[in-house]
């Protein structure tokens, strides 16, 4: 009994020496606007007012609130203000792939646009995988970002979580690409106009032979370029063969093997119209490869001024589509859903305009 008792006393004691040793929790250094206000002998919802801009507060306070603020290192408090006026001041915006410049140029006009407009912009990739995207949906939401603008994996696999989205009242707008079965807001170019304004440059510089590389069936903007491809070839009364119609994913070395086996196989060609900048490069690969140069041989042509494709040294016509404008005005799409300043049933599709660029970079003959 005496030693459970001595057990017990030397526990107590134990713990009386570590509460003595114990360091005090520091006090926190962090401004608040409670701070400012005692300071400059003002109430903190004059403070706050202040600090958004209040109508109802005169500029000359404004000025002084914020330079006092400014001096004192007074940072807002982004949790605070969320609960307040229940916004995040968060976007998402989800990317196919960001080594690809198109995307990357989008993505800058996006979180430029949004830091403008008090927001910021989270930027997530899907590497144009549907599991992949489906992660970065649901991270967004959980995140509670106040909207989403999304250049989407081609098909509907993830139409049930777009609905999911739109259930929790996420407005959700479509960049570059429209998504099959969802009536999303959306910017994008007029991909068949673009796909007949190519072919039309190629023929008046003498091209009767050419070749659609790329996607024609699932991705949004292959279809609609395929489209314009098959009505420019029956404007300038160029016969449709089928077997210039080469289908391959955006994947740069799926599109070098198969423009490889349409050139084995002996196919006419003296252009490719490439769906974007990965299948033009493997293309280009597969032309080198075959011992013919660019243009005197084939003309290549593209659509997204990509940097990859001038990684290949020759001289190649592109479709360029304004990218940093396209991220831009998708922002102030999007808001215009959050701020509710504009109420519509039917979707609102804006469209930028294209510009045909001829890039002499030199040519180059595979040795």
């Amino acid at each position: 009994m005496r030693n459970e008792r001595t057990i017990v006393a030397c526990f107590r004691n134990s713990i009386q020496l570590h509460k003595k040793r114990a360091m005090p929790r520091p006090k926190s250094n962090k401004v608040t606007l409670r701070d400012i206000a005692r300071r400059m002998g003002m109430t903190p919802a004059t403070i706050s007012k202040a600090l958004r801009d209040g109508d109802d507060i005169s500029k000359e306070t404004r000025k002084k609130v914020k330079k006092m603020a400014d001096e004192m290192g007074y940072r807002p408090n982004i949790l605070a203000r969320s609960l307040v006026q229940r916004r995040s001041f968060m976007l998402g915006a989800v990317v196919p792939n960001l080594r690809i410049s198109f995307f990357s140029e989008v993505t800058r006009g996006i979180y430029e646009r949004a830091r403008e407009r008090g927001y910021e912009a989270i930027i997530m990739v899907n590497d144009e995988l549907s599991e992949n995207e489906e992660r970065n949906l649901e991270f967004l939401s959980a995140l509670g970002v106040d909207g989403v603008l999304i250049d989407a994996v081609p098909g509907s696999a993830n139409n049930p979580v777009f609905e999911r989205l739109v259930q929790r009242g996420v407005p959700i707008v479509a960049y570059d690409r429209q998504i099959d079965g969802m009536e999303f807001d959306s910017v994008t170019i007029d991909d068949e106009q673009a796909g007949f304004n190519v072919v039309e440059y190629l023929v008046q510089h003498g091209r009767k032979n050419i070749a659609f590389l790329g996607p024609t069936e699932k991705l949004f903007v292959g279809r609609g370029r395929f489209r314009g491809y098959k009505k420019a070839l029956s404007h300038f009364n160029l016969a449709f063969d089928d077997r210039r119609v080469i289908s391959c994913t955006l994947d740069s070395q799926d599109a070098e093997s198969r423009l490889k086996a349409a050139l084995d196989a002996g196919i006419a060609l003296d252009a490719v119209i490439c769906v974007g900048g990965l299948v033009a490069y493997g293309a280009g690969q597969a032309i080198l490869q075959a011992g013919l140069s660019m243009p005197k041989d084939i003309m290549l042509a593209e659509f997204g001024d990509n940097d990859v494709v001038a990684r290949l040294g020759v001289p190649f016509l592109t479709v360029y589509q304004f990218p940093y404008e396209m991220g831009q005005r998708a922002v102030d799409l999007l808001l215009r859903q959050v701020d509710f300043s504009e109420a519509r049933k039917s979707p609102h599709h804006e469209v930028i305009d294209t510009k045909l660029i001829y890039h002499e970079i030199g040519i180059h003959r595979h040795d």
